[in-house]
């Protein structure tokens, strides 16, 4: 059974960190972490807000006034006041569970510690738990893709290791659609200026790369938990994995449809992806013909365009070298194109698919119908 926050902070003398992780502005992170912090105060744990960033925002506005907060400390710079955590108040205080907003946010000089995370580490060495919030492009380790995808600049950074420290991390997660309407309504900038960061940084492509580092950080943080605690033993994260392979063949019509498809299911299930190619004598690079030739490299290059790791094998029997090679690798999956030979033939010369299916045991076979294009039939045998 999946552990609640509740249960984390439970079991643990220093304090326990849960990040509400988001790919953009507006996707809702700050008023998921209020929603928590108010069924937590239902369940009877003393809750209160550090610090929640001012976005003028109704609805979050509303969540934030009901709960308990700890007065802001406020620093004069250049005749301007600027509000900040007291750190030092929320220490003495020292509730169960407190709310920290913006967690890459750089401090206003003259606090304590020149990084919210910071911050946030010094409430969880004295015990305090602590709820908060972080946009995925302030991870140094995708800043500086970030920036060069999107051409917007990342200021403020954590180190990796620190989101680490976290033991729960929940991805806040809108379609690009309704984060996008959320902006021309106003909710995330004033209605004046969407209309340009729309054309600018909230662009389709933009969101796509944000959102889609977010997925991916949140589904590796996952598996590195469950290997750090050490909860599975080695056999039951062999069965756990769930790799995917696609079987490449010396006359590779129609390939592009099944490394999509196989690419799309590997990133589904946060696995790997292998297009695996078996050569016979027959068709060595002496003498395959030259136009099946050119046509082979071709799709095994997309395939490593795609994210797919190529694997070439010498063999003769084609259905025996696949699956000592998915034993090998804890595949799950396994797509093949469908047999252009009519299914009489099939059964009476055999296939490597029937072949396949016969011998393999705990894999599903996808059969790949390719006449329909990106719409085809898939098979299924268990």
């Amino acid at each position: 059974m999946a552990k609640t926050f509740e249960d984390l902070i439970a079991k643990k003398t220093q304090g326990s960190l849960k990040i509400y992780l988001g790919y953009a502005a507006g996707v809702g992170k700050t008023y998921e972490m209020l929603q928590e912090g108010h069924r937590l105060k239902k369940r009877g744990l003393d809750v209160v807000i550090g610090y929640v960033e001012p976005h003028d925002r109704p609805e979050t506005s509303v969540l934030a006034e009901d709960l308990e907060q700890i007065p802001v400390l406020h620093f004069t710079i250049a005749g301007r006041s600027f509000p900040e955590m007291d750190l030092t108040a929320i220490l003495k205080r020292a509730p169960k569970i407190v709310l920290v907003d913006e967690f890459a946010r750089t401090n206003v000089t003259g606090a304590k510690n020149e990084k919210r995370f910071e911050d946030v580490l010094e409430l969880l060495e004295n015990g305090i738990n602590v709820i908060s919030t972080l946009n995925v492009q302030h991870l140094e380790s995708v800043a500086d893709r970030v920036t060069q995808a999107t051409q917007a600049p990342v200021q403020e950074r954590i180190p990796d290791i620190v989101l680490g420290r976290a033991d729960q991390i929940v991805l806040v997660d809108v379609t690009m659609e309704e984060l996008r309407e959320r902006l021309r309504a106003g909710k995330i900038y004033e209605k004046n200026k969407a209309e340009q960061a729309m054309t600018k940084f909230f662009t389709y492509e933009n969101l796509s790369f944000l959102r889609e580092i977010a997925l991916r950080e949140v589904a590796g943080d996952q598996v590195r938990k469950i290997e750090a605690q050490g909860l599975l033993s080695q056999t039951a994260a062999d069965i756990a994995e769930e790799a995917v392979m696609v079987a490449m063949s010396s006359n590779p019509t129609h390939a592009e449809i099944l490394l999509r498809k196989a690419t799309r299911m590997a990133a589904q299930l946060s696995t790997q992806c292998y297009a695996v190619y078996i050569q016979k004598q027959a068709e060595s690079a002496t003498k395959i013909d030259s136009t099946l030739q050119r046509k082979l490299q071709k799709n095994l290059k997309l395939a490593k365009t795609l994210g797919a790791e190529v694997v070439t094998l010498q063999a003769e029997n084609i259905p025996e070298a696949l699956i000592t090679f998915a034993t090998n690798h804890h595949v799950k999956h396994v797509i093949f194109g469908k047999s252009r030979r009519s299914p009489l033939v099939d059964l009476i010369k055999g296939s490597v698919i029937l072949n396949f299916i016969h011998d393999s045991v705990g894999v599903d076979v996808h059969i790949v119908t390719t006449t329909g294009g990106e719409h085809e039939d898939v098979t299924a045998f268990s």
